[in-house]
């Protein structure tokens, strides 16, 4: 019995030592892991720097505006509720094929009236770019150019002149505000979804006004400007939401603005970027130095003469 004591312990000894020289060789892995745990990385492997989703990673660019796609051929009214609006397409040009608004007269204001245009043809579009993030379109009338920013679903109608009138219809128009669908006409999916999406609009929203923020904090007044008009934001978005057709219950006005703002903040953004570039591609570079001339080699002395 005794001689099988020194072999058990010169497999104890072996054994032991395999077990530490394994522990020490650099990346080695241990024993597996309990489900549910993951696995520490060596020291010397680099760690992930994706910045969190939201944030702001030095680069921007403004995401695409909404589609035409989405407005052509919709039966829209004011508020939901008022009038009416439908914008078609002619080839590559938008055009109005019915405007209907609702306004008060003249000569009485306190009686309604209301003016139709395009009876006697349909009226033009004309592009006016994309000014605040989203493409904005001029209707082609001198009696009321209304401004109209392309939304998704829904388009904003602006009037840089203030209420339109029409002395013949003995009627003065506002249409300014949000032309969409009905309220009635959304459906209890549909409903969720905007909830959903307002939520996730808010966030970004929020994200692009610090980032644009942060651009400012060497310019007090840019940023007190900016301030400034994100609180003002809320108020006219009250304002303008507050007689959309079941709004408490849908929402769908609110989304729409906030989508709107949200574009106008990225615009800002892209062209804060922009100008940024432009300064040091502009900036002309500094001419290189010339070294000085070397001093002109002077005659030798003649000889003198004997």
């Amino acid at each position: 019995m005794r001689p099988i004591f020194p072999i058990i312990a010169f497999f104890l000894i072996v054994a032991t030592t395999q077990s530490r020289a394994q522990m020490q060789l650099p990346g080695a892995v241990g024993a597996p892991t309990p489900a549910g745990q993951s696995i520490a990385p060596p020291a010397s492997a680099p760690r992930a720097t994706t910045p969190p989703q939201g944030a702001y990673s030095g680069h921007f660019a403004a995401a695409k505006p909404p589609s035409v796609d989405s407005i052509i051929d919709k039966p829209f009214s004011l508020s939901g509720a008022r009038g009416a609006l439908q914008i078609e397409r002619s080839g590559a040009d938008l055009r109005i094929s019915r405007l209907t608004a609702v306004g008060d007269k003249i000569s009485r204001p306190n009686q309604s009236c209301e003016v139709s245009m395009g009876a006697e043809g349909p009226i033009g579009l004309k592009p006016l770019g994309s000014p605040d993030g989203v493409q904005r379109y001029e209707l082609e009338s001198t009696a009321c150019p209304l401004q109209l920013d392309v939304l998704s679903g829904a388009v904003r109608a602006r009037s840089p002149n203030g209420a339109c009138s029409f002395p013949q219809a003995d009627c003065r128009i506002d249409a300014t505000g949000l032309w969409g669908p009905a309220g009635n006409s959304f459906s209890e999916t549909q409903i969720k979804s905007i909830e959903k999406d307002r939520g996730a609009l808010e966030r970004a929203m929020r994200t692009h006004f610090r980032t644009l923020l942060d651009k400012y904090k060497k310019d007090k007044s840019a940023a007190q400007a900016a301030i400034k008009e994100q609180a003002g934001f809320s108020s006219e978005r009250a304002q303008v939401c507050r007689d959309y057709d079941r709004e408490e219950a849908v929402g769908f006005c609110s989304l729409r603005l906030t989508e709107a703002r949200d574009f106008r903040l990225q615009a800002r953004l892209a062209g804060e970027e922009g100008a940024a570039r432009g300064d040091k591609s502009e900036k002309p570079a500094r001419p290189a130095r010339r070294p000085a001339p070397k001093p002109a080699p002077q005659a030798a002395p003649a000889p003198a003469a004997n």
